[in-house]
């Protein structure tokens, strides 16, 4: 995942023990993870919305993020205007699933717990193209078979998802990324994690 390298960084600067933990991401963005302990800090290419400020607090943003669509290289979809009748892969609770609902006109939109399943039914053929964050679908190009055909300005940013009311955390990490970005250390992971060059 494209946020993971800032979290060892920050527990490092906090000096906290770092443990990654997997969850779904419906867990995390509805803020059940968090309030029930399973976590401290959710770092999932998350984006800030209202909606889910109702049932997290949000660090400051550290990415700002657009929305893309890959298709298999070679594939006749052009564009988002070219899905009109095809079966488009999205990520349940995201952005990007609403951004296809609204954007993909005549599409069939079908949701997937993680990337993961949506990266394997294109590979499978079981739909036509993906539709989620920049970074996610740029990491399926590397091989060749995949490209990325439209990006799309949403106007997102990313943040550090905490649960409701742990205004200490939100603090010290906003004060961490600040840091981070003073001494030079946010360019260096930006770049290495964050590039959208092919």
């Amino acid at each position: 995942m494209p946020s993971r390298p800032s979290p060892p960084e920050i527990a490092e600067r906090l000096d906290l023990e770092l443990a990654i933990k997997d969850s779904s991401f419906d867990a995390l963005q509805s803020g059940q993870a968090l309030n029930a302990g399973q976590c401290d800090l959710a770092a999932s290419a998350m984006t800030i919305t209202d909606d889910r400020k109702k049932n997290l607090d949000f660090t400051d943003g550290y990415y700002d993020s657009k929305q893309s669509l890959l298709v298999d290289a070679g594939s006749d979809i052009d564009s988002i205007d070219d899905l009109d009748g095809v079966k488009v892969g999205v990520q349940q609770s995201t952005t990007g699933k609403t951004y296809a609902e609204e954007n993909a006109k005549g599409a069939e939109v079908i949701s997937f717990p993680s990337d993961a399943e949506m990266f394997q039914a294109i590979k499978a053929g079981q739909v036509k193209a993906l539709l989620q964050d920049l970074p996610v679908n740029l990491d399926h190009t590397k091989d060749g078979d995949f490209e990325v055909v439209g990006t799309f300005e949403t106007d997102e940013k990313y943040g550090f998802a905490i649960k409701k009311g742990n205004t200490q955390l939100v603090e010290d990490v906003n004060g961490a990324l600040a840091e981070m970005v003073d001494d030079g250390t946010y360019d260096e992971i930006y770049n290495t994690y964050f590039s959208t060059e092919n």
